[in-house]
């Protein structure tokens, strides 16, 4: 694992990282906006970020883990929603979170517009409170582990195995998922393989990326 970066170094260099640029963003006719929150938490041995897995009960995204968040209410801005989301799914009071930017914005495969909205939060809960129906398990992930390049790996992936609805959705996007290999045509995805039981991928894993590449690299 990677040193541990204290919280108010880490802190100053994504500030540092969002200031640099104004984050893109994407509008996608058919494509409702929405938000998530990526927590940075200070923690006693150092910075974490905050996850959730989703139930199996959930519309969309079923068991995978996600940053707190969902689509944007009518008249929302991101950082509303974000922030929203965030205390419905875990708990996470609004007045504990300190937001620092956003990231650039990122269509998902079920017909969303993401926001990553970027955050700190200097005093955490000892724990959270998952929402029954759409969190199975919030958990943090150690900043130091995700920024060591042993567990982030990059993969091939053919997108016509996606089931008919999300295929129709990149269609209509006329947008980029992923990265694409221009010898195959397939996506090139990320995945940081945190511990045998956690391993993000997917869009979460592509905020993630963005966020380490762009602060710590």
């Amino acid at each position: 694992m990677s040193p541990a970066v204290p919280f108010e170094e880490a802190l100053a260099r994504i500030r540092a990282a969002l200031a640099a640029r104004a984050p893109r963003p994407l509008l996608v006719p058919g494509f409702r906006p929405a938000a998530v929150l990526v927590a940075v938490l200070a923690r006693p041995e150092g910075p974490t970020l905050l996850f959730t897995r989703r139930t199996e009960q959930v519309p969309h995204h079923k068991g995978e883990i996600s940053f707190p968040g969902g689509g944007r209410e009518p008249g929302e801005d991101a950082v509303a929603a974000a922030l929203r989301e965030a205390e419905e799914e875990v708990g996470l009071a609004p007045s504990a979170v300190e937001v620092v930017g956003a990231l650039d914005d990122l269509p998902s495969i079920a017909r969303y517009v993401v926001t990553p909205v970027v955050a700190a939060v200097r005093e955490p809960p000892a724990a959270f409170a998952p929402a029954a129906f759409e969190v199975l398990e919030p958990f943090e992930l150690a900043l130091a582990r995700l920024l060591d390049p042993e567990i982030r790996h990059a993969s091939l992936w053919d997108p016509a195995r996606l089931p008919p609805e999300a295929a129709a959705a990149v269609a209509a996007s006329r947008v980029a998922f992923e990265d694409v290999d221009p010898a195959t045509g397939h996506w090139r995805v990320w995945s940081f393989h945190a511990d045998a039981s956690r391993v993000v991928w997917g869009l979460t894993a592509r905020i993630l990326a963005d966020l380490v590449d762009r602060a710590f690299r």
